[in-house]
């Protein structure tokens, strides 16, 4: 059981998946990570294809991440410096969490 845990969730453009999981698996000490492709509205400065435009929506990435409120703050703080201007929307949920063996 993780003490504070939450789910941490990233969403960002596809481009960014290599970087963005290399990332959060050397930030969090035992990354359980979901990464999942969607579409989806985004308000960010990034130009749009000419099908994203007719589409309407963006190719994204939803990452989520079992970890704790501090990992989540040092994973922020990295992601500010390391990727700014890319866009990257993210939230957390308090969770409860345990095995069942």
């Amino acid at each position: 059981m993780t003490p504070n845990a939450i789910m941490f969730t990233l969403i960002a453009g596809q481009e960014l998946e290599a970087e963005l999981v290399d990332a959060l698996s050397e930030l969090a000490e035992y990354p359980l990570m979901m990464v999942s492709n969607l579409r989806g509205h985004n308000d960010t400065h990034r130009s749009l294809s000419v099908a994203e435009q007719v589409e309407g929506t963006l190719p994204l990435i939803r990452l989520s991440l079992h970890t704790d409120e501090a990992t989540a703050a040092a994973i922020i703080e990295h992601l500010r410096a390391n990727f700014g201007g890319t866009g990257i929307r993210w939230w957390s949920t308090p969770i409860s969490t345990g095995l069942i063996e």
